[in-house]
């Protein structure tokens, strides 16, 4: 992959992380030079909708880009990008002229033969399909090795992206008091990803709310509005133009999505057709994926809690942030002093002796006088760093004698200790308050303990203990979710296993059976042989084409 693709990515991750109004700019610019490094006449870009049955086009680069818009919209298994989501898979062909998998006809008579089409994925989701075509043929095997380098790195941006406008938009809905208040936030947001005029949500067995209340012509067609049965309808889209839609032109109605029930529907109005043709909706439905369980909610939000004197992240990257200001190795003076607050922090409460301390900061060295020394000097920097500035006496880092522990109190929060109570408490549960309390408990849950030190000895046991928490956690989530019907987020968990142990059997077989269940069988055929190509022998279950 040329340096300047992989410097693009990275642009366009930094630029949709702080404008992510930007995504439909950032994505052309980001296609232009994918085809220019490739050497293809034409790029485009199709996003998936998170329930994964759409796919839109949302960007194209290159040549021919009326013939490209023939078909704007493919359902997942329709279609070269159908195909490919479907699949999971690259679905490429050096012959699209005899290709009857190819369904844009104007594209085929320009001449073109060389298509790909290679899918964003996740563990999880499909995030999108990116398409390259050519006229000559002759660069497709270097444009299939380019799309195989920037393909993750892609789905991972968009995914992240869109996922933190669910996050962002979720946290100014739970500080808004009543349901009204709650959906007025989720619309002002929408209006201000997509560039809207106005917008409005209908919640079922509550009133319609709206930005602009009296400006929009209500919809002739509501008592039977396709997107309350789960489609998406937006006006300019010929595959997904509603018969209502006549009677207010330029405008998307969205189902509203709560699991896999819809809650409700949003409609969004823009000042005219090129917004909701460039589907400029689509990043809703993933920001609203976060948000719909929030709105009804009337209870008053909690009073903003006060920064602990420490807050410590353990799960995934070690950061620590001292009374709301995070802290990076340099404010510890002495570069040892952040890595013996990571031994002690692996011995939470547990006292360590100077010797194996010593032994912890500088392996291999002979522990003598001078070395302890060494180890006092590192102690008193870290002090500096952790302890309140008028306590009289240490109330973080305690001396037992010739050992330290580690063991804040109240001035602490620590994410392991508050991710091994509510699994516990979640233990104690069942049905729908065990599954909300796991839920919070894996939101902590960012990666392995300590993650960015993998190879440093002494924080074995603490992150195996913490992984397999968080896997015992997620068997279990599936298992409850798989009873109230959630098919989808079960899938979602036992991905999530894999993801922290891909070689966890019995998370393979049992997703290998539950996609059986759900009479997905090529879905299950296809992990099965996936799984025996990666791993060099099959899983510990039967084919499913012998099941």
């Amino acid at each position: 992959m040329p340096h300047n693709i992989l410097t693009t990515v990275s642009w366009a991750a930094d630029t949709l992380s702080r404008e992510p109004q930007q995504l439909f700019h950032v994505l052309r610019v980001l296609l232009t030079d994918l085809r220019r490094a490739t050497r293809m006449d034409a790029a485009e870009l199709y996003l998936a909708d998170p329930q994964q049955s759409y796919l839109l086009l949302s960007g194209h680069a290159g040549e021919d880009g009326a013939a490209f818009e023939e078909r704007r919209v493919f359902q997942f298994g329709e279609g070269f990008p159908g195909l490919a989501a479907a699949s999971r898979e690259m679905v490429m062909t050096s012959a699209l002229s005899s290709d009857g998998r190819y369904l844009r006809e104007r594209v085929r008579t320009l001449g073109y033969q060389a298509f790909l089409s290679y899918p964003l994925l996740l563990p999880h989701a499909v995030v999108g399909v990116v398409n390259l075509a050519a006229k000559d043929p002759a660069h497709v095997e270097t444009a299939r090795r380019s799309l195989g380098l920037v393909a993750p790195v892609l789905a991972a941006s968009l995914y992240t992206v869109m996922t933190s406008l669910g996050e962002r938009t979720l946290a100014r809905i739970q500080q808004a008091r009543t349901t009204r208040e709650r959906i007025l936030v989720l619309l002002e947001e929408s209006l201000e990803v997509t560039s809207g005029l106005r917008a409005s949500l209908q919640l079922t067995g509550c009133d319609m709310v709206e930005t602009h209340p009296g400006e929009a012509a209500p919809c002739p067609g509501s008592e039977r509005c396709p997107a309350q049965a789960g489609h998406l309808q937006i006006s300019g889209l010929e595959e997904l133009t509603c018969t209502a839609s006549a009677e207010r032109p330029y405008t998307a109605c969205l189902p509203v999505w709560e699991g896999q029930e819809v809650r409700g529907v949003t409609t969004v109005q823009f000042a005219g057709p090129h917004e909701a043709q460039q589907c400029t909706v689509l990043p809703l439905l993933w920001m609203g994926r976060l948000a719909t369980s929030a709105l009804r909610a009337e209870t008053p939000p909690a009073e903003p809690a006060s920064h602990p004197w420490l807050d410590i992240q353990t799960l995934g990257p070690f950061r620590v942030s001292r009374a709301g200001e995070a802290l990076t190795p340099k404010d510890f003076k002495r570069r040892q002093a952040y890595q013996l607050l990571k031994v002690l922090v692996a011995r939470l409460g547990r006292s360590a002796h100077t010797d194996e301390l010593c032994e912890a900061l500088w392996p291999g060295e002979v522990i003598d006088d001078r070395v302890r020394a060494r180890l006092h000097v590192t102690v008193s920097a870290l002090r500096a760093a952790m302890e309140p500035a008028d306590a009289a006496v240490p109330q973080v880092i305690i001396r037992d004698g010739l050992s330290y522990r580690f063991q804040p109190g109240d001035l602490a929060r620590i994410d392991a200790q508050q991710f091994e109570a509510l699994v516990q408490e979640a233990d104690a549960q069942g049905g729908v308050d065990a599954l909300r309390t796991y839920r919070r408990a894996l939101l902590l849950y960012q990666g392995d303990f300590l993650g960015d030190d993998p190879y440093a000895e002494g924080f074995e046991l603490e992150r195996d203990y913490m992984r397999e928490l968080a896997i015992r956690s997620l068997f279990r989530c599936a298992e409850l979710q798989e009873l109230s019907g959630l098919t989808q987020e079960a899938l979602t968990s036992y991905s999530r296993i894999l993801t922290i142990d891909p070689l966890r059997f019995e998370a393979h077989e049992a997703l290998i059976g539950f996609l059986i269940q759900q009479d997905r069988v090529e879905d299950a055929q296809a992990r099965w042989e996936r799984y025996a190509r990666a791993y060099g022998s099959p899983p510990p279950i039967p084919p499913p084409s012998s099941a």
